[in-house]
């Protein structure tokens, strides 16, 4: 898109404080429901509306990370536009669902660029449909926020590239922290075959040997696969002292299952990947003990009165459990985290949106996710210090001290 394109769109902007809305009302949408094309309200804001487009998985085996992503920037564009919007325009999000799939979301951006007139795209809520969007969006001089995980999305730095989720490279991080402190040396792997399994299985590898940890075994499984009790059996036959599963779920909850089937006893660490109530649900008691890495919004009940991000994370948590009656979890972070950056691009562009991708670079914001400090050589600006180890205890998530 050209600089021109932009600043059609975009005047001087003064945003005001943005303070969570308790009383949105309604419930959440299934996924099946939540098609593509569609437009969140303009709210009360008047004037021309700056258009932004979100592409989240609504459908497919990623719907459980894209519908709570969607919901959660639908609950901030009513805040935002109930405040009077950005210098009293409206902000328009127009959204489409990609389905899962990597073609379907390159088609989804380019649709949005060329019908829709965005000036930046948040999305996708997967790491391949999202490094798709982001090779289009980078040619495109297109401002575009991810929403997924791989640390290839963002590394190397692309102009105007960013993401909201931690890395793999901070999962990796901060289970073998953990691992360390337990004195846990040798570790199995079983990862999903897609971008996001196959990021976590090449972080792994590098970071093992740093950590004083030897992988004994590394298994795939393709993201449809109805059973893993092949690789699993092969694990067990193992000398490891741990199983790190990295996917989306249903895949790391039908590990978790046919592990215990199996009367594997060695500790399942689980990647943020499947960091939400749907894991808890498919797994059932069999998730008793499990492990996993995530991010403090999984928790927001157990995050310390003295952290920074705890007011936030409150706020939020609050918002959205009155508007969808559910508590939200970290991918619904990730898409609120990434529209409030945006807007506070907008906000220090001075509303021209030829430079957000410049100026996203020196943003510093404090969110649910983690304390964002972006830079011209970091376009995601977290650390493994915001990420938290959690066990299942009671069917719940508690963290581990």
């Amino acid at each position: 898109m050209k600089k021109g394109t932009f600043r059609k769109w975009l005047y001087p902007v003064a945003i005001a404080s943005l303070v969570l809305l308790s009383a949105c009302g309604g419930g959440a949408k299934p996924a099946a429901e939540a098609g593509g094309g569609q437009t969140a309200a303009t709210g009360g804001a008047s004037g021309e509306p700056i258009k932004v487009g979100a592409i989240f998985s609504l459908t497919g085996p990623n719907s459980p990370l894209g519908v709570p992503e969607k919901q959660a920037v639908e609950l901030l564009v009513k805040e935002i536009n109930g405040a009077g919007g950005v210098n009293g325009r409206p902000v328009e999000v127009v959204f489409e669902d990609d389905k899962s799939d990597n073609t379907e979301a390159v088609k989804a951006i380019k649709k949005l660029v060329s019908k829709e007139k965005v000036v930046a795209v948040l999305g996708s809520s997967g790491s391949g449909p999202s490094l798709g969007m982001a090779e289009f969006a980078a040619t495109e001089k297109l401002p575009l926020i991810s929403m997924a995980a791989a640390d290839q999305i963002t590394n190397p730095v692309r102009a105007g590239i960013f993401k909201t989720p931690h890395t793999d490279v901070h999962g990796t991080k901060r289970i073998f922290k953990y691992l360390k402190e337990k004195g846990i040396t040798k570790i199995a792997t079983l990862n999903d075959s897609n971008p996001y399994g196959s990021g976590w299985t090449t972080q792994l590898q590098k970071y093992a040997p740093e950590y004083g940890i030897t992988i004994v075994a590394e298994e795939k499984y393709g993201t449809k696969d109805p059973s893993m009790s092949s690789q699993l059996t092969k694990i067990k036959g193992t000398d490891a002292q741990a199983l790190i599963v990295a996917g989306t779920n249903p895949g790391p909850a039908t590990i978790v299952k046919e592990a215990k089937q199996l009367n594997m006893t060695i500790p399942i660490i689980s990647s943020h990947g499947s960091a939400n109530s749907k894991f808890l649900e498919l797994v059932g008691d069999a998730g008793e003990g499990v492990l996993m890495v995530a991010g403090k919004l999984l928790v927001p009940d157990q995050v310390d009165a003295n952290d920074p991000q705890a007011a936030v994370i409150k706020k939020f948590a609050e918002g959205y459990q009155a508007a969808y009656s559910s508590q939200p979890d970290g991918f619904a972070g990730y898409g609120y985290d990434g529209l409030n950056l945006l807007v506070e691009g907008l906000k220090q562009a001075g509303g021209d949106a030829s430079k957000l991708g410049e100026v996203l670079e020196k943003v510093k914001y404090v969110g649910v996710t983690g304390e964002f400090t972006f830079s011209n050589d970091d376009h995601n600006g977290l650390t493994e210090d915001s990420m938290i180890m959690v066990e299942v205890k009671g069917g719940k998530f508690q963290i581990v001290k």
